[in-house]
């Protein structure tokens, strides 16, 4: 090797969900350090990578920061990257919101800079062999990937070439182990990276027909500012002029490619980058794969059933919007709601092992039905309230999914559970529940928290569970329910499960009817003793609502009324369980978003609500530190039920939001 190629790029902005002030401080302190470094480093060479919605806002409040980006460009020291607007996992999306992604993102930078971009980065290298065929329709010549990614056998630090239906594109290998190092000064720096360079390249089979080589090196935002503010950066590009001028060239990937006509011919394997795949296997836990295969995001998903929930939502809103008919202008607005909750900040964790959390998974939801909101409206025909019954999350077994007036829902076979929850007074899954890992939280759920979960108890068990530590053998709460009856015409969805109370092991059956209205549901119990002896317990249904205030991650939205012994009265909730007996009726208000949430029994019991604390890994602290709660209501009923005998218990939930304001008279 005579000659290396260092391509350097910059990226990393913020959340897509971010405000204006976040923009603004992100620009200041960052993006306008770049700009500022280029003009006076005018050796300097190295790509950026923007979100589109980053980019557009300081095109439009920082048009002047745009105009400077064309100068540079024009001058060939910068080139700017494309991709997905909304930094979306790509392999999560249907065709048509790949391409739109891509193509919304070219538009931007060709308005903002008068260039159409020739590369683009996807986000933690989350990739899948059926893109190529995508990226190359949309006007890409390469994608940057992950070198983790890339087979050993291919690791020559020269371009491959990656191919799919007779469609092809260049992969770029992005070596983490190159990032610059402060304590080494750039003239070691550089001259190490060639000598690595050339000893691992040595003698192969491409030494022959080309004397260059390429590595390409991502710099976060963070970075950027330790490597600008240092003066490290600076030194680095006179140092390669000065010491290097005929091994090392810092040139743009375009550039490169357009000169280097060698190619590898290459299949790269689905896969997530090294440092992200490292949790895919087991939740929130680092773990080294000693197998050759690459974890998915698919994987992924399968490991965290929240981000996999927020999937199985993406997708359906998706499909309606494809399959809407009507308002062009309202399901343009509605897909454009809809990548926004593509953003892969939803779906994934960052390297530092910090995961999707509660409140970016909440404004996705919050998107998603802002966007099935406007699919409503946009239907030439009207929207028609319907209950549909199909495998809504890829599990095997029919979900049904309740789209009325007020909300859409998701009712499964496991538990007989409301699994999702999404109010059309755009907000965000209501039933957006983690459930409790016993290395991180002390308890061990083994059902996944959502709305009406049922259970069975002996009073030694309901002892433990009104004391917020989990209890029982998981009768009907574990228990995967069969249909006995679906009425999509009547909304009426029937259910049964069977299981054995503990001590007696005693058959019991519990038949759930479930009738979706316009603003709720009418659920009926039916609780039978199929045994020959008689039973003593106490009946719960269980609730679990997700945290909508994220002001801290112990703070609470919720607020508690009931009617007991016809008196109306508030309870208080905490940081403990809290009961109360002779409830006729019950309230559960988040005060976030003024929605409540009515139960009303057909037979008096006692309430217990308690805030229900998870903990998980952080890359700032060596143990487990609070990332978000869950606010539990159940309503329990003592139940004594001879042998062959039933019981029979109903709740009407009604779900209130706020009323639209009408415009005052004059």
């Amino acid at each position: 090797m005579k000659l290396l190629n260092i391509c350097f790029y910059v990226t990393g902005s913020p959340s897509v969900f971010a405000h204006n002030e976040e923009f603004e401080a992100k620009y200041q302190s960052v993006y306008k350090n770049i700009v500022s470094f280029m003009f006076e480093q005018v050796n300097s060479r190295f790509s950026i990578s923007f979100s589109g919605s980053l980019l557009s806002w300081i095109n439009r409040e920082h048009s002047e920061f745009t105009q400077l980006l064309s100068k540079l460009i024009g001058h060939k020291q910068t080139e700017l990257l494309g991709g997905g607007y909304y930094n979306p996992v790509f392999p999560l999306l249907f065709s048509q919101d790949r391409t739109g992604q891509i193509e919304l993102m070219t538009s931007e930078l060709r308005h903002c800079v008068g260039k159409r971009p020739h590369g683009m980065t996807i986000a933690h290298s989350i990739w899948d062999n059926s893109l190529v065929s995508c990226f190359q329709s949309c006007g890409m010549e390469y994608v940057f990937l992950d070198s983790s990614l890339i087979p050993k056998e291919r690791q020559c630090y020269l371009p491959l070439l990656v191919t799919e239906l007779g469609k092809s594109i260049n992969v770029i290998a992005v070596s983490r182990e190159f990032i610059p190092n402060m304590l080494i000064a750039p003239r070691e720096y550089l001259r190490n990276l060639f000598d690595t360079v050339n000893y691992l390249t040595k003698g192969d089979s491409y030494d022959k027909m080309t004397e260059e080589r390429v590595v390409a090196i991502k710099i976060d935002e963070s970075q950027f500012m330790k490597l600008y503010e240092s003066k490290w950066l600076a030194k680095l590009f006179t140092t390669a002029e000065e010491y290097f001028p005929d091994s090392i060239r810092i040139t743009l990937p375009t550039d490169y490619l357009h000169h280097e006509l060698v190619r590898i011919p290459s299949y790269i394997p689905a896969g997530i980058q090294s440092d992200v795949a490292k949790w895919a296997k087991s939740p929130y836990e680092e773990s080294v794969s000693v197998s050759t295969q690459q974890p998915t995001i698919f994987d992924f998903l399968l490991t965290y059933k929240q981000n996999k929930a927020l999937y199985d939502r993406m997708l359906y809103i998706s499909l309606l919007i494809n399959q809407a008919k009507g308002d062009k202008i309202r399901k343009k607005v509605a897909r454009e709601k809809l990548w926004i909750a593509q953003s892969g900040e939803g779906y994934i964790c960052d390297p530092d092992g910090v995961f999707a959390n509660n409140a970016v998974r909440q404004k996705a939801y919050r998107s998603l039905t802002e966007a099935e909101k406007l699919v409503r409206e946009a239907q030439s025909d009207g929207f028609k309230e319907q209950v549909s019954s199909y495998d809504y999350n890829g599990d095997g077994f029919n979900e049904y999914i309740c789209a009325m007036k007020q909300y859409t829902a998701c009712v499964s076979l496991n538990g007989a559970q409301i699994s999702e929850l999404d109010i059309m007074h755009n907000t965000g899954n209501y039933a957006d529940s983690p459930s409790r890992i016993k290395q991180f939280d002390k308890f061990e759920d083994k059902y996944h928290r959502g709305l009406f979960i049922d259970h069975f108890f002996t009073n030694e068990e309901y002892s433990d569970y009104r004391r917020g530590t989990p209890s029982g053998t998981g009768i009907f709460s574990q228990t995967v329910f069969r249909q006995l009856d679906f009425d999509a015409h009547r909304h009426e969805i029937k259910l049964a499960a069977s299981g054995a109370y503990s001590p007696l092991k005693a058959a019991v059956m519990l038949i759930k009817k479930i009738v979706a209205t316009s603003n709720g549901f009418m659920i009926q119990y039916i609780l039978r003793n199929e045994s020959p002896f008689e039973l003593k317990g106490i009946f719960v249904v269980e609730s679990n609502y997700a945290q909508t205030d994220f002001s801290s991650v112990k703070a609470n939205s919720y607020k508690v009324e009931l009617i007991s012994n016809e008196e109306k009265n508030e309870l208080e909730i905490k940081d403990s369980p809290k009961s109360a007996k002779k409830i006729s009726y019950l309230q559960i208000t988040d005060t976030s978003n003024d929605i409540s949430f009515v139960y009303e029994p057909n037979e008096i019991c006692e309430v217990v609500c308690m805030p229900v604390i998870f903990r998980r890994p952080s890359s700032l602290s060596d143990i487990p530190t609070v990332s978000g709660n869950a606010f539990v209501t159940s309503l329990c009923w003592s139940v004594e039920l001879e042998a062959g005998k039933e019981i029979e218990k109903t709740i009407n939930y009604s779900i209130i939001v706020p009323k639209k304001r009408g415009k005052k008279k004059a």
